[in-house]
């Protein structure tokens, strides 16, 4: 019995302290681990491109091609920049005319003449895109024409709603002739064509002018409405128009007198020129324009085509 009563004490002993020792176990926390954040930067756009060289906002009588540059745009992400340049005359619907170029420069191609243009550059990079200011300018009512197929080049001018070349067509066609057969003088003459070779030597974007086209022109000179029509080799016509259209005259179009070829003979240079008209009047008679030096009408008749070679001069189409 002595035995027994004393392992019941270190019985129940030992259950306490197992219970305590749990109870400890479970007050323990274990630390909490964290991981550490990054918060990713926000990707930023480039600066705006800044003209360099370029027509200032509003200017006026601009000459083409057109070459414009402007400083380089820059990223503070150190990404890749790319320009896209847009010209166009609707200020609201600009034009792409170079896509994700790496160039800070662009060359334009011949612009229309006397014309309003919009121009503005966008600087790319990663995402985001930045535009320049946007610039309008005006072009010059004068520019040049290069025929592509021997290289020649023509001055251009706008009168009006219409586009002349300053000086007599020279391509040497078949069906066309030097004055005298002496080529010196096709630079400031031009050379003279067999009407039915005038297709031939006209080149594309460029047509000969109709009667009614003459018209036009000589009406923004000021010719009065009731004088158009009149149709004769002497009879006079117009006021001055005559005068403004030769060389040197208020016009700008230069008409040389340049004479002309009838069957194999070459007559009347530095006295009076003739022109083709792109109009028939029936009866194998074409009209015509006469210009006599000093003479302030504008000659207006018709003739048969056959055996003459006279000037062209021509418009855009």
């Amino acid at each position: 019995m002595k035995n027994k009563k004393t392992i019941l004490p270190l019985t129940l002993g030992c259950i306490l302290l197992a219970a305590i020792s749990c109870s400890k176990e479970e007050d323990v926390v274990e630390p909490v681990v964290e991981t550490p954040t990054t918060t990713a930067l926000a990707n930023t756009a480039p600066t705006a491109p800044v003209f360099n060289v370029a027509p200032a906002n509003l200017a006026t009588g601009i000459s083409s091609p057109l070459t414009i540059s402007w400083l380089a745009s820059t990223d503070a992400d150190g990404d890749a920049i790319t320009y896209n340049v847009y010209l166009g005359t609707n200020s609201s619907s600009l034009t792409l005319v170079s896509s994700s170029q790496s160039s800070i420069n662009y060359t334009t191609a011949d612009l229309d003449l006397m014309s309003t243009y919009y121009l503005r550059i966008d600087a790319t990079a990663g995402s985001h895109t930045t535009p320049s200011e946007t610039r309008n300018f005006e072009t010059s009512d004068v520019g040049s024409f290069t025929d592509p197929r021997d290289g020649h080049q023509y001055g251009i001018k706008k009168l009006g709603t219409q586009v002349w070349m300053t000086a007599n067509l020279v391509y040497n066609s078949t069906g066309s002739y030097s004055y005298d057969n002496n080529a010196s003088y096709d630079v400031v003459y031009g050379r003279l064509y067999d009407w039915l070779d005038v297709p031939n030597a006209v080149p594309a974007g460029w047509h000969l002018p109709t009667d009614t086209e003459w018209q036009t022109l000589e009406t923004y000179l000021g010719m009065p409405s009731g004088d158009l029509n009149i149709n004769g080799y002497s009879l006079s016509r117009g006021t001055d128009q005559g005068i403004q259209l030769q060389l040197g005259g208020g016009s700008g179009l230069n008409f040389p007198l340049a004479g002309y070829k009838s069957g194999s003979t070459f007559s009347a240079i530095n006295n009076r020129t003739y022109l083709w008209v792109n109009t028939d009047a029936g009866g194998g008679n074409i009209f015509r324009r006469r210009i006599v030096g000093g003479d302030a009408s504008c000659y207006r008749f018709t003739n048969p085509y056959a055996g003459y070679a006279i000037s062209v001069r021509l418009v855009k189409d």
